[in-house]
C-alpha cells in the first residue's frame, strides 16, 4: 500500500518540502511491517530469559535475535522506501519524455531560508501557470542560482501539470 501511495503522488518530492509526508510515509511503513512481522517479534520476547547472570548464553541470544529482528525491519523500510521512490521517479520521466508535454515559463516568487536540523537550507519559490490554475514549488536554491522575478523555462506534463522539470 505504501508503495502505491508513493508512487502515484511522491513524484515531486525534491521539489516539495513537505518533510510531514516523508514522515508520515516512513511511520505508516514502520507500522505496517511491525504488525506483519509481529507474530516473529512476539516469539522473540516471549523466550526473554530473564537475568543475565542466570542465564548468560541464552540472554545473548535473545539479545542477537532482536538486533537482528530490528535490524532486519530497519533495512526493509529503507529498501521499500527507495525502491518506492524510484519507481515514481521512473513513472514521473516517462510522463515528462513523452510526447504529451509542454514547455512554459515560470517565475521565482519569493527567495527564502529554510530552518532545517543541520543548518538553514536556502530555497526559492517557483510558481506557473496551466489553464487558469498556479502551481507553486520550493526550488533548492544552491549558489543563489535563482533570483527574485527570474524567469524559469519548465517542461511539463500535459495530463498530470504538477509533473514538472526545470530546463536549465
Amino acid at each position: 500500500m505504501i508503495i502505491v501511495i508513493i508512487y502515484f503522488f511522491g513524484y515531486n518530492i525534491k521539489y516539495n518540502n513537505d518533510s510531514i509526508f516523508f514522515i508520515l510515509i516512513f511511520l505508516s511503513l514502520g507500522f505496517s511491517l511491525i504488525i506483519l512481522f509481529f507474530p516473529i517479534l512476539e516469539k522473540i520476547e516471549g523466550q526473554n530469559p530473564g537475568s543475565f547472570l542466570l542465564y548468560p548464553l541464552k540472554k545473548i541470544k535473545y539479545i542477537i535475535l532482536n538486533i537482528f529482528c530490528y535490524s532486519f525491519l530497519i533495512g526493509l523500510m529503507c529498501f521499500i522506501f527507495a525502491i518506492s521512490n524510484f519507481l515514481s521517479e521512473n513513472r514521473k520521466y516517462r510522463f515528462l519524455n513523452s510526447s504529451n508535454v509542454n514547455i512554459t515559463e515560470g517565475r521565482i516568487n519569493k527567495i527564502d531560508t529554510v530552518m532545517i536540523r543541520s543548518g538553514k537550507k536556502p530555497v526559492a519559490y517557483l510558481n506557473y501557470k496551466v489553464a487558469k490554475k498556479i502551481y507553486d514549488f520550493e526550488l533548492l536554491n544552491k549558489n543563489r542560482k535563482y533570483i527574485l522575478n527570474q524567469k524559469v523555462k519548465l517542461k511539463y506534463s500535459l495530463e498530470h501539470p504538477d509533473m514538472f522539470e526545470v530546463l536549465e
